[in-house]
């Protein structure tokens, strides 16, 4: 999927679908009004580019932006909005963190907090020396259905550098076991649990925790975003167009996310403890496969 359209006529087709849908008829129309020099020829070129590039959907005689593609832009000025306008939001930050200090970050939905969450592991992951296994936790993990691609990279990049990705669900709904396929049993292992950890947290169901090295990384979903998260696995059993839709929408929704970068040996020594027992992380040893 291409971020930005090509500079010209699918550029000016791209800014004119900004208002919503147009049909190919209103669509010319607009061009026209701007004084743009294009043939019938031309326009339809840039518009099957622009369906190419995941950017327009066409159907029939009308023409739509693409949400998903909307959904990565949102993303991605998200994204650069923190690291230019947050000076903690840059590596140097993060990476000085002393044991036992925190940053506290604030998103308005789960799909921007993946986003930066990956940013930052790529940064940890080039910067803590010999690491070899990284904990990660949730209710369910939504993103490897609706950031698929982002998700699988960042787990492709993981294996090619020597660090053991470990995945622990709390539960065994149809959709958490249909992810089972995305690990070799190896390099990425998965563990869906019968019963959810953390029982005594507060909307315990809304944690997404993280470990690598010294550095524990959690997010604390709102309520509201924990109660459409598992009614939408609760309600699907199957990896379907119209399911990815629901699930984006959801995770796509208007909240307010706590996000916390945390330096702390002792707290992350504990926990790779607890989780380590999920798994068969010996040095040299052939890992067990993904538990059903």
């Amino acid at each position: 999927m291409s971020l930005f359209p090509t500079p010209g006529l699918a550029a000016e087709i791209t800014e004119e679908l900004r208002n919503g849908p147009l049909s190919i008829t209103k669509l010319k129309d607009h061009l026209i009004k701007k004084e743009l020099r294009f043939t019938n020829q031309g326009m339809y070129k840039a518009l099957r580019a622009l369906r190419k590039d995941d950017i327009v959907f066409m159907h029939k005689s009308l023409v739509t932006l693409n949400l998903r593609w909307l959904q990565h832009m949102e993303t991605f000025t998200s994204l650069a909005l923190h690291a230019h306008t947050d000076p903690r939001s840059g590596a140097g930050s993060f990476l000085e963190l002393q044991d036992g200090d925190r940053i506290v970050y604030f998103f308005k939905n789960a799909v921007q907090m993946d986003a930066f969450w990956n940013h930052v592991l790529y940064i940890l992951f080039k910067a803590i020396p010999k690491l070899d296994r990284w904990f990660t936790y949730s209710s369910h993990h939504w993103f490897l259905l609706s950031r698929r691609e982002e998700e699988l990279e960042l787990m492709s990049y993981m294996k090619n550098h020597g660090i053991r990705c470990l995945f622990i669900s709390a539960h065994k709904t149809p959709l958490d076991r249909a992810v089972t396929k995305d690990f070799d049993g190896d390099s990425a292992q998965y563990t869906m649990l019968d019963v959810p950890l953390f029982p005594k947290r507060r909307n315990n169901l809304g944690i997404v925790l993280n470990v690598l090295g010294d550095y524990v990384i959690e997010a604390q979903y709102d309520r509201r975003t924990t109660q459409l998260i598992e009614a939408f696995y609760d309600t699907h059993v199957s990896v379907e167009p119209d399911t990815i839709r629901d699930l984006e929408e959801a995770v796509t929704r208007k909240a307010k996310i706590k996000f916390v970068i945390m330096k702390d040996s002792r707290r992350a020594k504990k926990l790779s403890r607890a989780f380590e027992k999920y798994f068969y992380v010996g040095k040299g040893a052939i890992i067990k496969k993904v538990t059903n």
